[in-house]
């Protein structure tokens, strides 16, 4: 697989990244949730560069791994989902052999 270079602005600076040829727009798109998230720290709390680095990777790992946990916890209810389903089922066969 061949790798392009794609240049991204961050905090007003570009950045070369190679990258497949394949994966440009996601990287392209991921330097912008970046420089957004980046811009929020910096003008809302006045932190250097490199803090507001540390501050930025915090919250998006915070997030990432809420939404991981949140997807694997999902991954997880179909078996509970279908016990209670199957628990369901019979006690409507036992409600009709009572009819």
């Amino acid at each position: 697989m061949t790798k392009d270079v794609t240049t991204v602005k961050i905090l007003g600076s570009n950045y070369k990244i190679a990258c497949p040829a394949a994966e440009a727009e996601e990287v392209k798109q991921a330097a912008v949730f970046l420089d957004e998230k980046l811009r929020e720290i910096k003008e809302g709390s006045g932190l250097d560069e490199k803090k507001t680095a540390i501050i930025t990777a915090l919250n998006i790992t915070n997030e990432y791994l809420k939404n991981l946990s949140n997807s694997q916890a999902n991954i997880e209810a179909p078996p509970a989902l279908e016990s209670l389903t199957n628990e369901v089922k019979e006690h409507l066969k036992s409600l009709s052999l009572l009819d």
